[in-house]
């Protein structure tokens, strides 16, 4: 890796604490590895593994190398303490050639279920970008009103043997999060097609719609916050109390929500049963979100698959869009814009709803579109 490429990665994280704008307060420990492995926890060297500290140009560096498959390969930090209703930036900066994830893991004090209604193995995890060169990735996470401490862990994806080094960790405080008036928050419901846990921070369509409406709104505060989860349908959320404990007693506003399920609720129930559901999350959230707007959107068309567009996932988005039409919500038709693209590259694989970095490229910007005219109206009040 070459000092140019070190140097434009240091920028990139002068560019994300511009954006964070008044991030000061640091929670982890030794995030530069100045200290070695110091407040770092399952590090070692053994015949199995090598979790250290390196050197390279000149600049101490955690090691993540796997020497025999299936062995585990981690480096984790316990006890974050997290203050209630705060906005924290987690960056990282790495490079490596093999799978690694770095997952931030709240927990609630006063509610031991939160830990697994909260699905934070998607919402606030991420593998690391495959890559020689340096890349930094960043999320921003409000810790709410229940979590209130939270561990963080590096470590190389199951599989064989393999290397990554990190640069950088950092988990630093920004601001509160307690309502106002004057910020615009947008709250991302749905499935893995919302989520898309498989990509790094920065390539899922929060990340994108954050960069968006700084781009757009510079001098305003305006917050995506991605709550999709891998295999979620309506009924599950409602049922299993992730609705009840780990949204609306989580978050205290939502000024818009974006809704996005159909793909596995395809699997549970009749179209019928999914828009009467979808009536249901909608009463709910405007009941418990006064004021809030709320968008629909469709999943994705796939190319060159016509018994997944029109018998499959098909009928479940035109009942979505059926479902906007008499609520009289707006729409975010990510089908026809990944129809009217017409490639296989929308998608992970041929064939695959899941969209790929293009796909999500394309879904943010067509929620932006709609989006857009929204957050300008929530400005103005």
């Amino acid at each position: 890796m070459s000092a140019k490429r070190l140097a434009l990665c240091i920028c990139s994280i002068a560019c994300i604490a511009w954006f964070a704008r008044a991030a000061e307060t640091e929670l982890l420990k030794n995030g530069t590895f100045a200290d070695g492995t110091a407040g770092w926890s399952e590090t070692g060297v053994n015949d199995d593994k090598e979790v250290t500290i390196t050197d390279v140009q000149g600049k101490k560096v955690l090691l993540l190398k796997r020497k025999k498959e299936g062995v585990a390969v981690n480096a984790i930090q316990y006890n974050l303490k997290l203050k209630p209703q705060t906005l924290y930036v987690l960056s990282v900066s790495g490079w490596g050639k093999s799978p690694a994830v770095i997952s931030l893991r709240p927990k609630s004090s006063q509610d031991d279920q939160y830990f697994e209604l909260c699905k934070s193995w998607a919402t606030s995890s991420a593998p690391l970008d495959i890559s020689e060169d340096l890349v930094t990735n960043a999320l921003y996470f409000d810790s709410g009103l229940r979590a209130d401490n939270a561990f963080l862990n590096i470590r190389l994806a199951d599989g064989g043997p393999g290397e990554y080094y990190i640069s950088n960790v950092s988990l630093k405080e920004i601001r509160s999060t307690k309502p106002e008036e004057k910020e615009v928050v947008i709250g991302h419901l749905g499935d893995s097609i919302t989520i898309t846990s498989y990509l790094p921070f920065g390539k899922r369509v929060d990340g994108l719609l954050n960069t968006m409406c700084l781009n757009l709104f510079p001098d305003k505060r305006i917050r995506n916050v991605n709550l999709g989860v891998d295999g979620e349908f309506i009924k599950g959320l409602l049922d299993s109390g992730r609705y009840d404990r780990a949204i609306k007693a989580q978050y205290s506003k939502f000024d818009v929500v974006v809704i996005r399920y159909g793909a596995n609720d395809r699997k549970q129930y009749s179209l019928d049963e999914f828009k009467k559901l979808l009536g249901t999350l909608c009463d709910r959230l405007e009941k418990d979100y006064p004021g809030v707007t709320i968008v629909m959107g469709t999943g994705p068309y796939i190319h060159k698959s016509d018994s997944a567009n029109k018998t499959e996932y098909g009928p479940f988005w035109q009942a979505g869009r059926d479902f906007a039409k008499e609520r009289k919500y707006a729409l975010v038709d990510v089908y026809a814009r990944f129809e009217k693209e017409a490639s296989e590259a929308t998608a992970v694989k041929p064939g695959d709803a899941h969209p790929s970095v293009l796909g999500v490229n394309l879904t943010a910007d067509e929620e932006f579109k709609i989006l857009q005219p929204i957050i300008i109206e929530k400005l103005r009040k």
